[in-house]
């Protein structure tokens, strides 16, 4: 096993630039990555359904009328992503901002009862009030919110394309091969 984590230092390092090069192309234009997101998903739902359809007609089994509904329905909402994306990518955030306005006073309504049971933390009155903050920004301004929710997604694939290549380089160079006096082959059996 240990032979075969070191073959797979380049899909370590392939993974690593690919995420790499997403967190760049996010932070260079955000709404951009947003709409190509969104059509991405769109893209998926028409294959997905398509796929859904086939199974359906070729096996004609018990309840295959249920999958080819759902096919149709699938492949209708990621006809409709792939043709609107900026519009789908804004409802998504709206939908997104309800529920945690929805959460927020959730919270908040716990807090308010709760506190006269058992002592609230004041970090659970902060919490209710920011959710219910940031559902009001993505209600009444979703693009921005999304473009938000974009950057954090450019975080995140910076981190993981860091971490990948960080693991192609420590299979490559060997360090890292034993840490804490833990070898490879003490996780995983050849």
């Amino acid at each position: 096993m240990n032979k075969s984590l070191h073959r797979s230092w380049w899909m370590e390092l392939l993974k690593g630039l690919i995420a790499t090069a997403l967190a760049v192309i996010i932070f260079m234009n955000p709404a951009d990555a947003l709409v190509a997101i969104a059509t991405y998903i769109g893209a998926l739902a028409i294959i997905a359904g398509i796929v859904l359809i086939i199974i359906a007609l070729s096996r004609r089994r018990k309840f295959w009328q249920f999958l080819f509904g759902q096919g149709i329905i699938y492949s209708i909402i990621g006809l409709v992503i792939v043709a609107y994306p900026k519009v789908t990518a804004g409802l998504l955030i709206v939908l997104m901002g309800l529920f945690i306005v929805i959460l927020g006073i959730i919270q908040l309504s716990a807090y308010i009862h709760l506190r006269e049971v058992m002592p609230a933390p004041p970090l659970t009155l902060a919490t209710a009030i920011i959710s219910i903050l940031v559902g009001i920004l993505l209600l009444f301004n979703p693009f921005e919110g999304a473009v938000l929710a974009t950057v954090i997604i450019g975080v995140y694939a910076v981190l993981y394309g860091v971490t990948r290549l960080y693991v192609a380089w420590s299979l490559v160079t060997g360090k890292g091969k034993k840490e804490k006096g833990i070898e490879f082959e003490d996780i995983v059996d050849d």
